[in-house]
């Protein structure tokens, strides 16, 4: 008998995790849909790129269409540290690439804004917001 009581004092305490696992999922869900809310801003979501490979971007947006040879003379990184940042910049949307012969030619790629259902470059917003500032 007393392994039978046993047995439902486990089935009990488990069932009391499982609930207070469920309300902490809730929980968390709540508290991360309060701190990352949707970016609208077009410069925001181009800050959203690691420093280390907006450099890179910047140069892209430059040269139009370029190789990794092209982007590495911009920035004065090594060829082969451009062609890792590139891409990564084209595996996260930011760029298009195309092959023409044995070289690969990066583009940017034009994002789809979904409100408005225009294409847009966060990239050129934000070279045209630092002129205006700039001068």
């Amino acid at each position: 008998m007393s392994d039978l009581q046993n047995n439902n004092g486990i089935l009990e305490y488990l069932r009391d995790i499982n609930e207070r696992l469920k309300l902490l999922e809730l929980r968390m869900a709540d508290l991360e849909a309060r701190n990352s809310p949707a970016i609208n801003d077009k410069m925001a979501v181009f800050l959203t790129v690691p420093d280390s490979i907006r450099k890179s971007l910047f140069a892209v947006s430059k040269l139009a269409s370029c190789t990794a040879d092209e982007v590495s003379d911009i920035t004065g990184r090594h060829r082969s540290i451009e062609n890792k940042y590139l891409n990564e910049l084209y595996r996260a949307g930011w760029l298009e690439r195309e092959r023409k012969g044995k070289k690969i030619y990066y583009s940017l790629s034009k994002k789809v804004d979904n409100k408005n259902n225009e294409y847009w470059s966060a990239v050129e917003e934000v070279e045209n917001k630092l002129d205006q500032l700039l001068g």
